[in-house]
């Protein structure tokens, strides 16, 4: 005899193995964005080009007006969905809805870091806050009028030694830009960094990060960054490097968190053709933050 189910209960059951399975994959929006909720259909990032003093107070305060740059981020809605025979569930292939409700979770908690790297991949090519493609040669230096900063860089290769002079040359870079002021962005240095690499930069970075010694002369890079590995990087020969303490170059979004629902009995197409349906629905988005939080190595 097939076994006598209850769709509530299945529901429940499937949810509770859908939420289970869904932290697969580590997120890296706490590592290297700003996470941001919003209230609306897209949020406005006015503050992104502020870039306050402190200065002596004589009489009166000296406000920083809002800067008339800003960055608009949109909500977009995200949706995963399956198809159970109602046949399937009567003759008890659990075992088979289990491993897609678990794939389809393993799909949704790394949607957030597919974003994430896009965001990156697409930077040379989608704007930030000031106009410009957020990684580029053209960010506008203010206080300097005509001046440009640059945090597209070119590198000098991408073995282990040429990556270490790519390290330092970037993470001087970064440190180096300037704010709207002309004041140094970062103040007297940020705290800390990562690196985001394809696999195929893998062992390099992990010398260039972790040994104590490389080519018998130490190390003084070891431990200053951390290195996230991502597969999503096409290209093999170019990185990136991020600030990850209290300024972001990139923010995650969320406007609705991610929920599962389903489509079971006492509906039209389990009425009609026996199928239940199972999914999951999210509203978030990924963009730019603060250009100068970030570096791109090309090679």
């Amino acid at each position: 005899m097939s076994l006598v189910y209850s769709s509530t209960s299945l529901e429940k059951g499937l949810k509770a193995l859908f939420m289970e399975s869904f932290n697969a994959e580590q997120s890296l929006a706490p590592k290297l964005c700003y996470v941001e909720s919003s209230q609306s259909d897209k949020e406005k990032y006015e503050w992104l080009g502020q870039a306050p003093q402190m200065s002596e107070l004589k009489g009166t305060r000296h406000v920083t007006p809002l800067s008339d740059t800003g960055y608009t981020l949109n909500n977009t809605v995200y949706t995963a969905t399956i198809e159970v025979k109602r046949t399937d569930l009567d003759d008890n292939q659990s075992g088979s809805i289990r491993r897609r409700i678990q794939q389809m979770a393993a799909t949704a908690s790394a949607h957030v870091n597919k974003l994430i790297i896009n965001a990156l991949i697409n930077g040379t090519s989608d704007l930030c806050y000031d106009g410009t493609a957020f990684f580029g040669n053209s960010h506008t230096a203010r206080a300097d009028e005509g001046g440009t900063q640059d945090n597209l860089l070119p590198g000098s290769g991408t073995s282990t030694s040429a990556i270490a002079l790519d390290f330092a040359a970037s993470k001087a870079a970064l440190l180096g830009y300037k704010n709207e002021a002309g004041e140094p962005f970062h103040g007297d240095g940020a705290g800390s960094f990562a690196v985001v690499a394809p696999p195929a930069l893998e062992k390099n970075f992990r010398e260039v990060l972790g040994a104590s010694m490389i080519s018998q002369t130490s190390n003084m890079q070891a431990g200053m960054a951390d290195l996230i590995i991502s597969p999503r990087l096409s290209d093999a020969d170019d990185w990136y490097m991020l600030r990850t303490d209290s300024l972001r170059g990139l923010i995650f979004q969320e406007r609705d968190a991610l929920e599962f629902s389903s489509l079971e009995t006492n509906t039209e197409s389990a009425f009609m053709r026996e199928i239940y349906s199972y999914g999951v629905r999210a509203r978030y988005a990924a963009g730019y933050g603060f250009w100068q939080c970030a570096t791109k190595s090309v090679n």
